[in-house]
């Protein structure tokens, strides 16, 4: 076992997640961790006793909170100074990002570089006061706000020039900018909304609805709502069909929790089902989301393989001319630091596309929430990286997006948003517009993405993550809604 000491903060100062820090390796995989804090240092016990990178949610200042890092640390019994060690982790990312962008010839803003000169000067004080000193704890913070400034000025010129490349190297690049309506027929003025918003809506054939009884199947409700799409003018991803989540799953099912090979059966016969049906019907067929997570059954790693890979081999047996997606959720493997799992989720996807089984594209679920089985936020350069990361799998890659817009109590919802006095990360209608405009541009910037879903239409139906639809509880638009159709009209029209 390894372990890493820090003086840090009091816990007040700390985001109040602070105990979902962990250590990750030179691949960026994590080690299993245990978080303590004894009101003056900060203890992290892991796997192994290399050097190692924290990861750890930080208050970068009253409107931001993200997961930051550290540079690597080795293990010593010395403990190291918190809040220098993050702010020494984010300069550097910032100089590294800058190197790639001076390497590129991107030309960057004066704001750019009056935020790094403050970020520089604020490191400085912060390294060379006593660290134990009031001044350094300031400073470092300081140097933390300022390089997250820096950044800021950093992603509109990043933008601009990845996505000026792309329109150079790939002009005609076919782009899927969709909504998950699930199983739901949008109204007819929300349908005048969402038509110069999206080119591409996600359909979700929901098993429960689809095979209420075992054995007796009715897609006609999923044929209609595909219809009411290509009236519109969309394009259709069916899908994800192989889902095991509680809004997804008949009742009938968990009979069989305790017995696997039923459960496989099952599956696989409903996913046979599923695409005879609606064969012909869709432009993309969305295989499954989030199976490295399943949690409404007792899986191992192995059987959620296998389900995956049966799905995955029925589906292309009974089409095998459209292509398939499959998407994976927690894409940083956070879960890993306290769950006694092998597998990250990037190698999960690396078995099935080595595996040869034709899938077409790999998705990565970002459902950023203060709930259960939700993400913290990243800031937009994290997200690159980590579709970096996953675009060394050789595929196209997709991503499923949501964030919240209020805090309050949503009876719809699988989850809730914590009702603590001291919220994690702020959360409002104007935030989860702010963190539209400042994300989804990038995305799309990849050259390897070539769709973004947002992943919750609406607050008015039964869903998984507490205010994270573009419509409210009322089926009324939120402000976020009309972001998302500027982006498509400024960036792919």
């Amino acid at each position: 076992m390894g372990a890493l000491r820090f003086y840090a903060p009091p816990i007040e100062r700390l985001s109040r997640r602070f105990d979902a820090a962990y250590v990750v390796d030179y691949d960026q995989v994590p080690r299993r961790s245990k978080v303590q804090h004894d009101g003056k240092i900060l203890s992290i016990d892991f796997e192994g006793d290399d050097s190692v990178k924290l990861r750890i949610p930080w208050n970068v200042d009253e409107f931001q909170s993200y997961f930051l890092a550290t540079c690597s640390l080795r293990p010593r019994t010395e403990p190291y100074h918190l809040a220098l060690e993050v702010a020494r982790g984010v300069l550097s990312r910032l100089k590294a990002l800058i190197a790639v962008c001076d390497g590129a010839d991107i030309e960057q803003t004066e704001a750019f570089y009056a935020a790094l000169g403050e970020a520089i000067e604020a490191f400085t004080i912060a390294a060379t006061s006593d660290h134990h000193s009031e001044a350094s704890q300031i400073a470092s913070q300081e140097c933390i706000g300022h390089t997250a400034e820096a950044f800021a000025q950093l992603t509109n010129v990043y933008r601009d020039a990845a996505i000026d490349f792309i329109q150079e190297h790939a002009p005609h690049r076919t782009f899927l900018y969709g909504v998950n309506i699930r199983n739901e027929h949008p109204s007819a003025d929300a349908s005048a909304l969402l038509r110069p918003a999206f080119n591409t809506a996600v359909v979700s054939p929901v098993w429960k609805d689809c095979e209420p009884n075992e054995g007796r199947f009715d897609f006609e409700k999923v044929r209609e709502q595909i219809r009411w799409c290509r009236s519109q003018g969309m394009r259709v991803v069916g899908g994800p069909v192989a889902n095991l989540d509680d809004l997804n799953v008949p009742d009938w099912l968990y009979l069989w929790d305790n017995d696997f090979n039923s459960l496989l059966g099952f599956q696989l016969q409903y996913v046979e089902t599923a695409t005879r049906n609606l064969h012909g019907m869709t432009d993309l067929w969305y295989c499954s989301s989030g199976v490295n997570t399943t949690r409404a059954f007792h899986l191992t790693e192995e059987q959620q393989l296998r389900l995956l890979v049966g799905s995955i081999e029925t589906m292309r047996r009974n089409d095998p001319q459209t292509p398939v997606l499959v998407s994976f959720d927690h894409p940083w493997g956070d879960y890993l630091s306290h769950a006694h799992r092998d597998l990250a989720p990037i190698h999960f996807a690396e078995e099935i596309v080595r595996a040869n089984l034709g899938v077409t594209g790999v998705g990565v679920e970002l459902n950023f929430n203060d709930c259960e089985g939700a993400i913290f936020p990243r800031d937009p350069f994290e997200v690159i990286r980590l579709l970096d990361q996953w675009g060394m799998l050789g595929l196209p890659l997709f991503v499923t997006l949501t964030f919240p817009s209020s805090r309050r109590f949503d009876k719809r919802a699988a989850h809730q948003i914590s009702d603590h006095e001291s919220p994690t990360f702020p959360i409002s209608r104007r935030r989860q517009r702010q963190f539209v405009e400042s994300l989804v541009p990038l995305i799309l910037s990849h050259p390897q993405t070539q769709a973004i879903f947002w992943n919750q239409f609406t607050d008015a139906t039964a869903h998984v993550y507490p205010n994270a639809g573009l419509f409210d509880r009322r089926d009324r638009p939120k402000s976020t809604l009309r972001s998302l159709r500027e982006i498509r009209q400024h960036y792919l029209t």
